[in-house]
C-alpha cells in the first residue's frame, strides 16, 4: 500500500521513485520518514500498518525533493535548522510552510483528514492554510474535487 502511495506522490511531483527502506535506526524518535537529500532513499519507520503520521511525513519529505528540483534558492537559500531558530521562525520558512501544506492537502484528499497543526504558532498555521489553498487551486485542482470512498 505505501509503495503505491509513494509512487502516486512521485508521479504527481514528477520525481523518480526512491528506494523505500523500513529502518528505525535511520530516524530520530519523533521522525516518521526521511528522504536523503539526493532523493534516492526514503526511510520509513517500521510499523505493522502505515500511520497517518507516517503518510504525512512521507508526503512532506517528497515535497522537499520537489522544492530542491524546482527552486532550491527559494526554499533552501536561507534555510535554518530547528536548533537555530525559534519555533515560529522555523515553521514559517518557505520550505516548512510548503512541505506542511502539500502534506496536508494530500492527507486531506486521500484520507479525509485535515491536519490542524496545534503544535505550531498561529502565524505558521495561517501561512500553511494559505499555501494549502494555493496548492489546491494552482497545482492540483483535481484533489479538491476528489470524492472519498465511503
Amino acid at each position: 500500500m505505501i509503495n503505491g502511495y509513494i509512487r502516486t506522490l512521485c508521479n504527481m511531483l514528477q520525481l523518480p521513485m526512491p528506494q523505500v527502506f523500513y529502518n528505525d535506526h535511520e530516524l530520530a524518535v519523533e521522525i516518521h520518514a526521511k528522504l536523503t537529500t539526493d532523493g534516492k532513499r526514503l526511510f520509513l519507520r517500521k510499523l505493522k500498518t502505515p500511520s497517518l503520521d507516517q503518510l504525512f511525513a512521507a508526503a512532506s519529505e517528497l515535497r522537499r525533493a520537489w522544492q530542491r528540483k524546482t527552486d532550491e534558492p527559494l526554499y533552501f537559500g536561507e534555510y535554518k535548522s530547528r536548533e537555530e531558530l525559534s519555533l515560529r521562525e522555523f515553521a514559517t520558512q518557505p520550505s516548512e510552510v510548503d512541505a506542511n501544506a502539500f502534506a496536508a492537502v494530500i492527507v486531506s484528499a486521500f484520507f479525509g483528514v485535515e491536519p490542524v497543526f496545534d503544535d505550531l504558532p498561529g502565524a505558521a498555521r495561517s501561512k500553511i492554510d494559505r499555501r494549502c489553498e494555493e496548492i489546491r487551486k494552482n497545482e492540483f485542482p483535481d484533489l479538491a474535487k476528489m470524492k472519498l470512498p465511503h
